[in-house]
């Protein structure tokens, strides 16, 4: 769900690590995920999930953009401050979420 909603902000993202980085904003996301269910059956899937946003400018229409893709599936989400990370030449932004995915026995 996490690279379909950045995909829906129009933000660049990969799974775990961008090997080659756009010079505009990308992301990279990790998905920490559990299985559970009832008798023996894992059909309920928690996805805890971390975007890491990289921007080369302050600006807040990728932030925006994909809060409001988070908003829109009505996902609780935290966000921590955007802070400059010299060694990249970037701002980071982090935000970290959770969801419960059902899928059929």
């Amino acid at each position: 769900m996490t690279e379909e909603m950045l995909e829906a902000a129009g933000i660049p993202g990969k799974e775990g690590r961008f090997p080659d980085p756009p010079a505009t904003t990308y992301a990279v996301y990790f998905s920490d995920v559990t299985a559970d269910g009832p008798d023996g059956y894992n059909c309920l899937f928690t996805h805890d999930d971390t975007v890491e946003l990289y921007e080369p400018k302050k600006e807040d229409t990728a932030p925006s953009a994909f809060e409001a893709e988070l908003d829109a599936r009505g996902i609780h989400w935290t966000k921590q401050p955007r802070y400059w990370l010299q060694s990249v030449q970037r701002y980071q932004t982090i935000y970290e979420y959770s969801y419960i995915e059902k899928r059929g026995i």
